[in-house]
């Protein structure tokens, strides 16, 4: 990590928020608003220190949708350290969720469904039944893939976007259960469905 960022802290809240906090005295100046997504390693906003500006980053293991921006939308607020920057909320992230992307892999036809956030996959509901999908499985748009355990709230993983097909051929499941995955990580390797 270089000298211009600083990844920020999180402190929790309620039951439902927590808070990105400020790591020192300075300006802070957004770069994200109410409704907005949150990941980690994204960067939400500069402070400025004695005229030196270091962006803020996301931490590990934190994802949500902003609730609060310090200063309400004012692009430079002065700030004490441990003053709350972003008051953050982890319970509406079932749409981040469904938020995915595709990578196509080669010219084939071969796509990945891959994590839209950062957390621990679970490619099963609990340890007693069977995964949602396994290789071979036919997925189509709104199918549940799996779950991303994020900040102790399970989201569902929904198979879909603009860029995926109706409905792909499983391929094989890349992390085992347990493993912590970073957004952009490939969840599902795919197969196209053969044109009829």
């Amino acid at each position: 990590m270089s000298d211009s960022c600083h990844v920020l802290r999180a402190r929790s809240g309620d039951t439902e928020t927590s808070d990105l906090v400020a790591p020192s005295v300075g300006v802070f100046s957004p770069a994200v608003a109410a409704g907005d997504l949150l990941s980690a390693g994204q960067v939400v906003g500069t402070i400025d220190v004695l005229g030196v500006r270091r962006e803020l980053i996301v931490p590990e293991g934190v994802a949500g949708r902003v609730a609060q921006c310090a200063g309400g939308g004012r692009s430079r607020v002065p700030v004490q350290y441990g003053d709350s920057l972003l008051v953050f909320s982890a319970a509406s992230m079932g749409d981040v969720a469904a938020a995915t992307s595709v990578v196509s892999t080669d010219s084939q036809g071969a796509l990945a469904f891959v994590a839209p956030m950062s957390g621990r996959f679970y490619s099963r509901p609990s340890p007693a039944e069977p995964p949602f999908v396994a290789a071979g499985d036919t997925v189509q748009q709104g199918q549940t893939v799996g779950l991303l355990e994020v900040m102790k709230t399970f989201n569902r993983l929904v198979y879909g976007g603009e860029t995926l097909p109706e409905q792909a051929t499983v391929e094989k499941t890349v992390p085992s259960d347990g493993d912590d995955v970073v957004r952009g990580d490939v969840i599902l390797a795919l197969r196209s469905l053969p044109e009829k």
